[in-house]
């Protein structure tokens, strides 16, 4: 049988198709798809949360597997909860615009409360995409997990919760009017839009609070602690060189001008008194910067440290020397390289800021949002 070129070529091109498409499939089964663990097997009513009174498993033969530690109960838990909320604005019935008629009992208060502890800050409209995932409290060194075989953590998901967010972000109190002295967002102020909702009616302005962890009003935004350490050091220094700056200036001027009134002389020595207060604060000031809530997560293999890796959940511009412009708080699910740690069997995650109260401890909730971990 005889063969043209134009047929030996059509029969070539089909032979070479077919071993394409074999290799194509053997590709296929020799690069895996990677399998991350994401809490999404363990049952949770949709939009609720839950917090474990014992530590629990994840993952599978694919994945790996985990333990996850949690200890205590209730609200006094430590380790990790499991939730799948997405709240991200204050909790209305705390407003005392819209609070309902005969307030709220404690325990009302604290669930309020926990519709943002224990939801996930994500960009405005678009629900999380990440359906279970878990919710952190650092307290007691109890945040951690545990590898069935130690291996590398590629990486793993972290965000903030709500009330981390909107805390930071604003405070205890949210209203138009700014205390300027205090940082804190007046409670008779005019109202505002309730943060985090799409196109707000304004008939739903109104003045919104959420309680910190104290159970007070107290918690201010992350911006105005750096605002309130400046004004604690410069204030004293900005006034003694204003008075001394502003009686010199009056005297020059009365001496120069004998016939002048005593609300020309007072003018003479604000403008001065004001000059010299600024550069005085400026300069007493000019090194201090603050603001930040920072993720620290730990590695340890056979109870040693492999060493450890720090993110930033919420940052103002100056604090890290290495990355100066930076100044956010973060709105979303961050991916964070744990191979650094290398081979490890425990994960230890801990929070720390410099908003401290007397004792020393975290103002803002030692809480945080996990999700999407893979293990090589």
């Amino acid at each position: 049988m005889k063969f043209t070129k134009k047929y030996i070529g059509i029969i070539t091109a089909i032979i070479g198709l077919v071993l394409f498409s074999a290799c194509e499939d053997e590709v296929d089964l020799r690069i895996p798809y990677p399998n991350d663990i994401t809490f999404n097997e363990l049952t949770l009513d949709r939009f609720s949360y839950k917090i474990p009174t014992a530590p629990f498993t994840s993952g599978d033969n694919k994945s790996g597997v985990i333990t996850v530690n949690v200890a205590g109960t209730g609200n006094n838990y430590s380790g990790f909860a499991l939730s799948n909320k997405n709240f991200r604005s204050y909790p209305w019935d705390l407003s005392p615009t819209f609070a309902p008629a005969g307030g709220l009992t404690p325990t009302e208060v604290q669930e309020s409360i926990n519709t943002t502890a224990f939801s996930v800050y994500t960009p405005i409209g678009a629900v999380n995409r990440t359906e279970n995932y878990l919710v952190g409290k650092t307290t007691g060194d109890a945040a951690y997990f545990t590898l069935a075989e130690p291996g590398t953590v590629e990486h793993l998901l972290v965000a903030n919760t709500s009330y981390n967010y909107l805390l930071a972000s604003y405070g205890s109190i949210l209203s138009d009017d700014l205390d300027p002295v205090t940082q804190s967002y007046l409670i008779d102020g005019d109202v505002t839009d309730n943060p985090g909702i799409e196109n707000p009616d304004v008939a739903r302005y109104g003045v919104f609070t959420l309680p910190g962890i104290d159970g007070t009003l107290n918690t201010i935004r992350l911006a105005g602690t750096e605002l309130l350490a400046k004004y604690e050091v410069g204030d004293p220094i900005g006034k003694e060189a204003g008075i001394s700056a502003g009686e010199e200036a009056r005297s020059v001027f009365i001496a120069s001008n004998p016939d002048s009134t005593l609300e020309e002389q007072q003018a003479v020595y604000d403008a001065a008194y004001k000059d010299a207060y600024d550069a005085a604060f400026e300069a007493a000031t000019d090194t201090i910067h603050k603001g930040y809530v920072k993720l620290t997560i730990e590695g340890s293999l056979n109870g040693s440290s492999t060493g450890s890796v720090d993110v930033y959940l919420a940052l103002r511009s100056e604090v890290d020397t290495a990355y100066p412009d930076f100044n956010f708080i973060l709105n979303d699910w961050k991916k964070v390289d744990l191979t650094s740690l290398g081979t490890v069997d425990k994960v230890l995650f801990k929070m720390s800021s410099d908003y401290v109260d007397d004792q020393g401890k975290m103002v803002y909730p030692s809480m945080f949002c996990l999700d999407g971990i893979r293990l090589q």
